[in-house]
């Protein structure tokens, strides 16, 4: 590394729901809007040319999409690069979080409105003013982003509007007065090179559209696939387009949740998203098998003699009837299991391909036949780990996938992949350890969960998945993949 200064990059989220709704939005956690998304990835072309060595980003959602959007397909960043810290978050707004500003405008006039939003001290009722953003943002970044820099890295901020008002307030030395006319644009970026105190020698300002930065779309992908169930957290047309930009290559429905209706809706959306990015999105339904609740969770019933229930054969004919790619069968016990889909889908005109979920233990005592009658197996190890002894469960998993790999069939690991990602913008170090090894064990596949689907970051998951496969891929002496 050379021995000077890195370049501070110093971006602000792109439009969130509730700034397009005009509305202050303080700490409350929303999306980008469909217009943020783009934007966004627009704004990440705009840093193509700088090498990134860290990020770091606010502990809010639409802070860490616009995160995601920049980096997806940079050549330049790693998913370990990335630093979320709540001493980045937007400011709160207090008593005013869920208010319309315009109804604030015509109430108290424009001038006073703007004092409010921009001022240096203006007090806001169980809120924060400018200058408290400053007192928790510019020590964050004097003692953690500073020494970075003077190490010769280079470093991303996204932020918010108020926090980079703050950051930006300090860097170029702006006074108390004139900071509410400071500008904090969602199209534009601030380059900054800077002395040993953080202070701005020179400022770079980029802009979304300038044809100096012309947009590379080409990206390294996978050849591992992506599993991602599409649930609430990820069902809306922005949030399935970026996860789709971000890695995914199937979408999974559990169909235990929700009715066909609503999962109708979703195949449209993900059909449209798919032919958005000149892509196919394979789809899976997965069909809830004899599953039951208990007090702990689901379960299986235990005296059912066959996979494929009722309820079941009524799916089976939605999944054919939406045009499905896969139909997955849980709690398999043997081969019959498997030629009862088949059948049901043959009634019904399908031609669906059956996967079958290894999640019982009498499905390990028929494994060799279960694999020779389907079309692709999934290690379900959530429900596998209610019937075998936990320790058991990564000597069972590479049993399996050895087992796939012989038969030549597409096997899946999934379960808890990334689970920490549900509540977390980061995985554990353990979590991204089983990824990796459940690849280099020879996982053609591997599936995220409630990650994706109930969870609070569906991109960034699928985004840190990517990462973790290709870098496995990059170890991989003689790699064979059997595609879905």
């Amino acid at each position: 590394m050379e021995n000077k200064i890195g370049k501070l990059i110093v971006v602000r989220h792109g439009e969130s729901e509730w700034n397009k709704a005009n509305i202050f939005t303080g700490k409350q956690d929303v999306h980008l809007t469909r217009k943020g998304f783009e934007m966004s990835s627009a704004m990440g072309t705009l840093i193509q040319d700088i090498e990134i060595h860290k990020v770091f980003a606010s502990m809010l959602a639409r802070s860490i999409e616009t995160e995601v959007c920049m980096m997806s397909g940079s050549k330049h960043c790693s998913a370990e690069t990335i630093r979320y810290s709540s001493a980045l978050n937007e400011r709160d707004y207090g008593d005013y979080t869920g208010e319309s500003k315009s109804e604030e405008e015509k109430e108290h006039g424009k001038e006073e409105t703007t004092k409010l939003r921009r001022a240096w001290d203006y007090p806001i009722h169980n809120g924060e003013t400018l200058k408290m953003v400053y007192e928790r943002a510019v020590p964050f970044f004097i003692e953690e982003i500073l020494p970075i820099l003077l190490n010769g890295e280079n470093v991303l901020i996204v932020s918010h509007g108020n926090t980079m008002r703050a950051l930006v307030k300090y860097i170029e030395k702006i006074s108390d007065e004139q900071i509410e006319k400071v500008e904090m644009p969602f199209d534009e970026i601030f380059i900054y090179e800077v002395d040993e105190n953080g202070y701005m020698i020179t400022k770079e300002m980029r802009k979304v559209g300038d044809e100096k930065f012309k947009v590379d779309d080409s990206r390294l992908r996978s050849s591992t696939q992506i599993i991602a169930t599409v649930g609430p957290s990820s069902a809306k047309p922005e949030i399935l387009n970026e996860m789709i930009k971000a890695g995914m290559d199937l979408a999974r429905l559990n169909l235990y949740w929700s009715d066909p209706e609503e999962h109708a809706k979703r195949i449209k959306i993900i059909r449209e998203m798919s032919k958005e990015n000149n892509t196919k999105v394979l789809i899976i339904e997965d069909l809830p098998g004899p599953r039951v609740q208990d007090v702990e969770g689901h379960t299986y019933e235990v005296n059912a003699s066959k996979a494929i229930t009722e309820k079941d054969k009524k799916l089976i004919k939605f999944g054919v009837d939406n045009g499905v790619d896969y139909i997955s069968v849980s709690f398999v016990g043997n081969k019959e299991d498997i030629l009862d889909c088949r059948n049901e889908i043959k009634k019904c005109g399908g031609k669906q391909k059956v996967i079958a979920k290894i999640e019982r233990e009498v499905a390990l005592e028929n494994l060799d036949e279960i694999i020779e009658a389907s079309d692709a197996i999934m290690i379900a190890r959530g429900d596998l780990g209610n019937e075998v002894s936990l320790e058991k469960i990564p000597f069972i998993q590479n049993d399996i996938i050895k087992k796939c790999k012989l038969a030549g069939k597409p096997v899946i690991t999934a379960t808890q992949m990334l689970y920490t990602m549900k509540d977390n913008p980061s995985p554990t170090r353990a979590e991204v350890t089983d990824v990796v090894n459940a690849i280099l064990e020879g996982s053609d596949a591997v599936m995220l969960s409630e990650e994706t689907s109930s969870g609070k970051y569906p991109i960034r998951a699928v985004y840190v998945m990517e990462h973790l496969t290709i870098e496995a891929e990059n170890h991989l002496k003689n790699p064979k993949f059997n595609s879905l």
